[in-house]
């Protein structure tokens, strides 16, 4: 059956073409982070050789405290997607990215060896999950928050598909909203799909890499498969 209600956990300017077209063909999308951000004053004073951003909104924080970074230091990201906004918003071209962003373990393993000796720094969020940090051995890291995240409160009407960007999404969704049992749930990357899990709530899809091409792609093959199921 073809979803006539969709909620996504990201602003309708991050869902992705298929979403949009789904839309403004009369599908009902729910496009709403639940979720809100605030800085938070830091200070630090390390030399650090490679600085890691988990997301655009970590280096958002983090670069307008400090936005002049020494040229010598290496630049690595999460997720072709971070990479892609640092790119345009602050000409940084990543050293290394992270092509498996949905499997941040797998990735975080990655990331370990291409460090090898040097010093990272990690700015973060206090809610942070830590899945990069906490492989690299205390004397090589130096992990600061530069932002907390809070939940919003907000009730979200039954939908038949749910698209969870981030465990803490998920989790601010559920203080508040129960899920349909009929409903079909998608999780973005292995760490969301662990939080939905522990909440015995199945997921039926988990992306892989965590772009929006991959959403896309995903999201045309399943809508139009189900589309020609109503029509037998």
């Amino acid at each position: 059956m073809i979803p006539k209600r969709i909620f996504i956990s990201r602003p309708i300017t991050e869902v992705g073409e298929t979403l949009k077209n789904f839309d403004a063909k009369g599908g009902e999308l729910i496009a709403e982070s639940l979720l809100k951000f605030e800085s938070v004053p830091f200070h630090f004073d390390v030399t650090y050789e490679v600085i890691f951003f988990s997301s655009i909104r970590a280096a958002d924080f983090f670069l307008s405290q400090y936005p002049i970074i020494p040229s010598s230091v290496q630049y690595a990201c999460a997720g072709l997607e971070t990479a892609e906004k640092l790119s345009v918003n602050y000409q940084i071209s990543c050293d290394f990215i992270a092509t498996n962003a949905g499997n941040p373990t797998e990735s975080a393993q990655i990331f370990k060896s291409w460090l090898g000796q040097r010093h990272v720094l990690f700015p973060k969020s206090e809610q942070s999950l830590n899945t990069y940090s906490s492989v690299i051995p205390m004397n090589q890291k130096t992990e600061i928050i530069v932002y907390r995240t809070t939940s919003i409160s907000k009730l979200i009407p039954p939908c038949d598909l749910y698209i969870f960007s981030s465990p803490s999404n998920a989790k601010a969704f559920l203080e508040h909203n129960q899920l349909p049992n009929e409903a079909n749930c998608l999780a973005w990357g292995s760490s969301t799909t662990a939080f939905l899990t522990s909440q015995d709530i199945p997921v039926f899809h988990q992306l892989q890499t965590g772009t929006l091409q991959e959403l896309d792609q995903f999201l045309t093959n399943f809508l139009e498969l189900n589309s020609d199921s109503n029509e037998i």
